[in-house]
């Protein structure tokens, strides 16, 4: 489940193609996840795009997890760079310049938008600017990532 809620991530901040979609469906049956129209969208033809993504967003309903909207695939997209970044799966600096530009467009409405913004721009700016520092500025990136992750997860903002 957790590549299909990726990929609706993915699909809706338009960082992945439809066309991408009915083997994602096929890796995701072959896992054991199973829905009529995760069914239906494996068997499509990659040049079926509208189909593929409409079906996507189907099978996601009938999973139990919806596509979300473009605000919470912000936020869910800030939550899986620190992830990835703090189990060594994306670089330190590639996860903080993610987490910056994601939060350049989350609403303002979301109290701590501007504070991680300018948080994970200062410490991105410091990891390039100060190479002789950099094992300190990654401490302060991996404890950033954790106080975010806990402030993602207090909020319920992430899935």
């Amino acid at each position: 489940m957790e590549r299909l809620e990726e990929a609706a991530v993915r699909l809706v901040l338009e960082d992945m193609l439809s066309d991408e979609l009915p083997m994602l469906a096929a890796e995701a049956l072959a896992r054991g996840v199973d829905s009529s129209a995760l069914r239906e969208l494996a068997g499509l033809f990659s040049h079926e795009v509208r189909e593929a993504r409409d079906l996507f967003y189907l099978a996601m309903e009938e999973l139990g997890s919806p596509v979300p909207d473009v605000e919470e695939a912000r936020r869910r997209m800030m939550a899986m760079a620190a992830r990835w970044a703090l189990q060594g799966e994306m670089s330190l600096d590639t996860a903080a310049h993610e987490i910056y530009w994601q939060s350049c467009y989350v609403s303002e409405s979301w109290p701590p938008t501007t504070e991680i913004m300018m948080r994970f721009l200062s410490l991105q700016s410091a990891w390039e600017d100060r190479p002789a520092k950099r094992a300190q500025i990654e401490d302060e990136i991996r404890a950033a990532m954790l106080q975010l992750l806990e402030e993602l997860e207090n909020s319920g903002e992430t899935a």
